[in-house]
């Protein structure tokens, strides 16, 4: 019995020492490090006639719009209309109270006839003087004074009438008249208010015919592969050559054509230059002034020829030069593979034009943190 214990110790002990052994030997064993599934931001290539295909955010406006004020200070009596409401022209809309300029009108009349009176009196002396002039009674200097207060009375009538005819209008003038047909688009001021001579009351537009105002980068302006343009007015007269719609949020699946109207000579302070077009008014479907919309302008028109209907632009982060040559990273099915590239112009945006034998219009791009990556990296595409 004292044997077969010794026995089974000794088992025991044996077995110990193996397990210890082989928890050290796991511990000290290395474990492999988890991949690291970077994070990246990408562009989608717009290859073919994409790439020359442009979109920028702009606003409604009538084709015919006029900020309308009255031509002479007073007070609000009425306002006759709201905004939004249609009018026809000569629609009275407003009207200021009208007894300071009938007052006025009052004042003028009385004056015209003391003018007058005054004026009769001194027609009627100069003819009795006139008469003794030729009878050689007076001297040649009384009588060029009788004369010269003619003159003058005469005078006195001409501005009182003037005067008269100046108050009558001002009185027409409380009067504030649609110059033509149109919705009013804004009003700025309430019954009662005194107001200002051309002082805005309401803003109103003409809504038959709608424009369109949006900014075009100088760059897209430079770059327009349009067959001779040298300026602005090129691009406009030349506008047939590729088109341009306006698409709204709120009228879905639809776009409307436009034509361009005018080009602005004259950069703002961001650099764009402000593009004026028109729109036909559409039946059965209510556009307003102000209302937010994108116009996409391709200018890959029909019989526009482009030698770099190839390229693809991309920002200039997205390029990795190794060993003096260029590639890209492309995206697909979680990975990034390396792409050569040929780089050409650099754009004021900070965009490059690239040229790769085997990128495709829709492929996705690495655009930042290119040089942290290694081929077939598993990566995230961050949102927006």
């Amino acid at each position: 019995m004292k044997h077969f214990l010794k026995i089974l110790t000794g088992i025991l002990v044996i077995a110990g020492v193996c397990y210890g052994l082989n928890t050290l030997r796991e511990k000290q064993a290395p474990e492999p490090e988890p991949e690291i599934v970077r994070p990246v931001r990408t562009i989608r290539l717009q290859g073919g006639e994409d790439s020359f295909r442009r979109r920028y955010f702009g606003t409604v406006q009538g084709g015919k719009r006029a900020d309308l004020s009255f031509r002479v200070s007073g007070t609000l009596r009425k306002i006759n209309v709201d905004k939004g409401a249609s009018v026809k022209r000569g629609a009275l809309l407003a009207t200021l109270d009208p007894r300071d300029f009938n007052t006025r009108i009052s004042q003028a009349q009385s004056a015209l006839s003391q003018a007058q009176a005054q004026h009769k009196n001194a027609e009627a002396d100069f003819k009795r003087y006139e008469n003794l002039y030729k009878q050689k009674v007076i001297a040649r200097a009384q009588y060029d004074t009788y004369k010269t207060q003619v003159d003058v009375t005469q005078s006195a009538v001409n501005s009182a009438q003037a005067n008269l005819k100046s108050a009558r209008d001002a009185l027409k003038d409380t009067e504030l008249r649609a110059p033509f047909d149109g919705v009013i688009a804004d009003r700025k001021a309430e019954n009662f208010q005194d107001i200002t001579a051309k002082q805005t009351i309401f803003s109103l537009q003409d809504l038959n015919s709608l424009e369109i105002v949006f900014n075009i980068p100088d760059n897209d302006i430079l770059i327009a592969p349009i067959t001779k343009v040298r300026n602005l007015q090129d691009l406009k007269n030349q506008a047939d050559q590729f088109t341009i719609n306006a698409a709204f949020d709120a009228i879905p699946d639809r776009t409307f054509p436009l034509s361009i109207k005018e080009v602005a000579t004259q950069a703002t302070a961001a650099n764009t230059y402000p593009v004026t077009a028109t729109m036909p008014k559409q039946d059965g479907i209510r556009i307003l002034p102000g209302m937010s919309v994108t116009v996409e302008v391709d200018f890959a028109g029909e019989g526009t020829a482009h030698e770099d209907a190839g390229g693809y632009s991309v920002p200039s982060t997205a390029i990795l030069n190794d060993g003096g040559s260029n590639y890209v990273w492309r995206f697909a099915v979680g990975q990034v593979s390396r792409v050569p590239v040929k780089v050409g112009q650099m754009h004021n945006d900070g965009t490059v034009e690239i040229e790769g034998a085997t990128l495709s219009g829709g492929d996705v791009i690495v655009t930042a943190g290119v040089y942290f990556l290694h081929e077939g990296q598993r990566v995230r595409l961050l949102e927006d």
